[in-house]
């Protein structure tokens, strides 16, 4: 899919950044979003947009994010969403589905859908788990006529490897908030100890043990009572990305982006927002659109 001399600043959809991680987060997906369907249109294919983790549609600025709206300064004003965003991409997709697990915010979700009466026949909204819901959505998708984005955007350690298995085997272009701070490098202490409840939490988000190996270091020492072994926690949010994306180059045939967008309160790293391309055909111009929006400020 590859489109020699294609503008991709000018292709890409330019919205003002109205300050705050969590706005910076939906303008990178919007302006994907914004790309991938103006390439998509010179293809013969049915797009789709899956948000797993939808939430309501709006977010107001005085939202507890954990901090990430926090240099905002008017709580009064509403910031559109991931869903509200995607339905305003033109060309529009050919299907929407918005997975959300609270029942108040899939009510929120289906009176956005009203607003949108001229797309409300290509909503989905569904009240389910994100990764139930994602893999049966890979298995029941004729593949040879679909292509899709997924955006991933949990509350924690929510998304299972065993999701971006079933992701990477179907030809879509994936964004995952991945909790490279908050959901790793603070589960695991100083000294390298690691609680018992962690250990499989993290198990669950990488797909191996091996991250213990990698994040922390075991030596032996001699002192006063003979040798001892001592572990030194030797991982930060970068060392838990750079491992993710490691991990993904594994199943991801069209590429990982090496490049991911930092975001937490004050500049502090809390989340990586990492692409995936699972289709190879795909992946070089999939990766040039997704690096775009990751670098611009």
């Amino acid at each position: 899919m590859f489109v020699p001399g294609l503008d991709i600043a000018r292709m890409v959809k330019q919205s003002a950044f109205a300050g705050g991680h969590t706005i910076k987060k939906l303008n990178a997906i919007e302006g994907y979003l914004h790309g991938y369907q103006t390439v998509m249109k010179k293809q013969n294919f049915i797009t789709a947009f899956f948000d797993a983790f939808a939430g309501t549609g709006d977010l107001p600025t005085g939202y507890d994010d954990g901090g990430l709206l926090a240099d905002v300064v008017d709580k009064d004003e509403m910031v559109q969403g991931s869903a509200r965003r995607a339905l305003q991409v033109a060309p529009p997709f050919h299907r929407y589905i918005f997975v959300e697990k609270m029942k108040g915010k899939v009510e929120e979700l289906l009176r956005v859908k009203a607003e949108f009466a001229s797309l409300a026949g290509r909503i989905q909204v569904t009240q389910g788990d994100a990764n139930e819901e994602l893999v049966a959505f890979c298995k029941a998708t004729d593949w040879r006529s679909t292509r899709a984005v997924v955006f991933l955007d949990p509350f924690g350690n929510q998304v299972r490897w065993e999701t971006l298995e079933a992701i990477a085997k179907c030809p879509i272009d994936l964004w995952y908030l991945f909790p490279s701070h908050l959901g790793v490098n603070r589960q695991i202490n100083n000294d390298g100890n690691i609680d018992a409840t962690r250990g499989p939490s993290l198990d669950s988000l990488y797909g191996t043990p091996n991250w213990r190996d990698a994040f922390v270091r075991h030596e032996k020492r001699n002192d006063l009572f003979g040798e001892t072994e001592v572990a030194t926690k030797q991982v930060d949010a970068d060392i838990a990305t750079r491992f993710m994306i490691e991990r993904m180059k594994t199943i991801f045939r069209g590429g990982v982006l090496d490049e991911w967008l930092p975001l937490g309160k004050n500049g502090a790293h809390w989340y990586s927002l990492i692409f995936a391309c699972a289709n190879p055909r795909g992946g070089e111009i999939a990766r040039r659109i997704a690096r775009h929006v990751v670098r611009r400020k």
